[in-house]
């Protein structure tokens, strides 16, 4: 039986065992260049060393919060609401290795790391979000760990960072 067959296991009767991963603040400053990413695309701006200031202490500003199920729904750039069903570990394995596919190796997410951290209840960085003044939800990151949670039915803890 394969890793993954033996979790799909778990996920049929998911009473049978609770998980519940340590979610943390992550470290903004590792994420930097996801920052720069998000000023440019999704607040049109320059990614200035201002620009990168006023995202970090938004994020810095912003409690850990649960993330509700319309804030998941309407969260922009995730493959985690729509392409992920409850209980389909193999979806977020296929789509992490797609995305794989195309990143520089030291960029690469490691799927199964991820996945075992997640299910042995160890510390996980929440994902970050960036809300605009229209009131849009961006991922900055953590796709993975959003697309692993809902596939095991977890209720992820994220950053919800708003630019006025």
């Amino acid at each position: 039986m394969t890793k993954l067959e033996s979790f799909d296991r778990k996920l049929v009767n998911p009473m049978e065992q609770e998980i519940k991963p340590n979610w943390a603040r992550p470290n903004l400053e590792k994420e930097r260049g996801e920052i720069e990413r998000v000023i440019k695309e999704f607040l049109l701006e320059e990614s200035t060393e201002e620009n990168i200031r006023r995202v970090i202490n938004a994020l810095e500003a912003s409690p850990l919060v649960d993330l509700s199920d319309s804030e998941w729904e309407s969260l922009e750039n995730t493959d985690s609401f729509h392409n992920i069903e409850p209980g389909h570990i193999e979806e977020a394995e296929r789509i992490t290795d797609e995305y794989n596919e195309e990143l520089l190796p030291e960029n690469k997410r490691d799927f199964q790391n991820i996945l075992n951290s997640i299910m042995r209840g160890g510390n996980m960085e929440a994902p970050t979000i960036l809300k605009n003044k229209d009131g849009k939800l961006h991922l900055i990151s953590g796709n993975t760990r959003l697309m692993i949670a809902r596939a095991l039915r977890i209720r992820p803890k994220v950053i919800i960072g708003q630019i006025t």
